[in-house]
């Protein structure tokens, strides 16, 4: 069985920085591309200084850091060096901006015709706010994702990680794949155009259409969903928290079993889930006079004898401690250079049978590969790789 990366061969230039951008070219680098990360000489990513430094440590995880000054000619010419011996392009930065560089799309197919570009910016590359800044809570708001989140009583409240990142990394990453399937049958490279809020806007299911059709506005509705009832978070005896999401009828008949509730199945304001969803209020108070009555582990043995679809709600301690993350290898252990000690970051996801991706090493130190590019890759003497660095290129 081959143990190469599915992606090796594959050499991608990450010119990004916060935060989508580079989850996109991370998810690459798992599966085994070639990722040279560009950073401003002795500055760096501002990921490496974020809320927490530590997140470097994974996102930057399998790539190769270089320092290099896109805004002298000399490190846009190195810069074009680079392309030519390269199959992707990520960016992120304003359009104007990377225009006014000279690394834009049309800039980058006269150096390498082939080049495939993913640009993922804020609101795109055309439209009237193609030029204004954003980062995951603006994507997140203008998607209307915001509004929806929290309580009808209460201002609207983000989730506690900006998923619009994680959104757009992923779909940033299944986006430059498309492209990369592309180019490996034609040889033809493309630009691909992506915002931070359009893969939000895009599986949020049912919200355009309600409105368009019903004229339906979907609000904050507090922790159920409004579209299925029971599905919620509740309480226990010993005050832990339980989420049930009876989303088929068949968990739902289970679930009534489980709770001792046996003739609600047949109870004519809950036979199906619209009715239950309009008589939400009356079922959840059988819900919880039972799971009252009950702690955690006494609920979780219930459900679980009935094959009821539950979770308790875990925070990072949690999952250091259970059992199927363990076995799954969610987490797993990677030296890390800089602490000089193994430490837990998420493992690869998905799992291939085949073609399986590897942790190699963590976030790198800042222009730790400077010397593996310019002087293997793009073969500079030792003596110009010197001077490119006294004169702040690199």
């Amino acid at each position: 069985m081959s143990r190469k990366g599915m992606l090796e061969g594959i050499r991608v230039i990450d010119a990004s920085t916060m935060l989508a951008a580079p989850l996109v070219t991370n998810l690459l680098g798992d599966f085994g591309a070639e990722v040279i990360k560009i950073e401003q000489p002795g500055v760096g990513d501002n990921i490496r200084y974020g809320s927490s430094e530590n997140t470097w440590k994974v996102t930057s995880r399998n790539k190769k850091s270089i320092t290099l000054n896109l805004r002298k000619r000399e490190g846009k010419l190195l810069f074009y060096d680079l392309v030519k011996k390269s199959d992707v392009v990520v960016t992120n930065f304003r359009p104007e901006t990377i225009k006014g560089w000279g690394i834009d799309y049309d800039d980058l197919v006269k150096i390498k015709e082939s080049v495939v570009m993913l640009h993922l910016s804020a609101f795109g590359r055309n439209g009237p706010y193609k030029e204004k800044p954003g980062f995951a809570r603006v994507a997140e708001s203008f998607s209307g994702l915001t509004n929806m989140t929290g309580y009808p009583d209460r201002k609207p409240v983000f989730s506690g990680y900006p998923i619009a990142d994680a959104m757009g990394g992923v779909y940033g990453a299944f986006s430059a794949m498309l492209a990369i399937y592309h180019y490996m049958k034609t040889g033809e490279g493309q630009l691909v155009d992506l915002s931070l809020y359009e893969p939000l806007i895009r599986v949020m299911e049912n919200y355009i259409v309600d409105y368009d059709i019903d004229g339906k506005l979907n609000e904050r509705e507090g922790t159920h969903n409004p579209g299925v009832a029971p599905n919620n978070i509740f309480e226990t005896k010993d005050n832990k928290l339980l989420v049930i999401p009876a989303s088929t009828q068949n968990i739902f008949n289970r679930f009534m079993k489980a709770i001792g509730h046996p003739e609600l199945i047949d109870d004519p304001r809950f036979t199906t889930n619209k009715l239950r969803v309009e008589n939400r209020i009356e079922l959840e108070s059988y819900i919880n006079d039972f799971f009252m009555r009950h702690n955690l582990k006494e609920l979780s043995d219930i459900l679980e004898q009935y094959e009821v679809a539950y979770s308790w709600i875990n925070s990072a301690k949690e999952l250091f401690d259970d059992p199927h993350i363990a076995a799954r290898n969610n987490l797993i252990d990677i030296y890390d250079q800089d602490l000089d000690q193994e430490i837990k970051m998420q493992g690869i996801v998905p799992k291939f049978s085949k073609r399986p991706g590897k942790v190699k090493w963590t976030g790198p130190m800042l222009g730790e590969h400077n010397v593996e590019v310019y002087k293997d890759l793009l073969a500079l003497s030792e003596d110009k790789i010197e001077e490119l660095k006294n004169s702040k290129i690199i």
